[in-house]
Formats: C-alpha cells, structure tokens, sequence
C-alpha cells in the first residue's frame, strides 16, 4: 500500500493489546502507528488468503 493516501481515524484497544503492539513496535523498530498499521494490512491479507484457499 505504499503511496496510498492515508486518513485518521481515533482507535481504541484493550491495554492488553496496546502493550503487545508497542512490544513488537519496539522489537521491530517500529512506531506503534507503523506496526498497528502492518499488522492490520497482515491481517486483512491474511484473511484474503483464507476466503480464497475456503472457496477453491
């Protein structure tokens, strides 16, 4: 998605979840916006992949 226009949008997480992107944002040299943001663009991929691999 690189050179995508980005646009704000305000998210609420568990802290639980919070402490673990930041975890992974910091062992990955990451901001936690750039890491919530890969693991979502991970995420949605990941999902496509499954719809895929269900219907073949």
């Amino acid at each position: 998605m690189k050179g995508a226009s980005k646009s704000r949008y305000p998210l609420n997480l568990h802290s639980e979840v919070k402490d673990q992107a930041e975890s992974e944002a910091k062992k990955n040299r990451r901001s936690l916006n750039a890491e919530l943001g890969l693991l979502i663009e991970e995420g949605l991929r990941w999902r496509e992949h499954q719809s895929k691999q269900a219907s073949a």
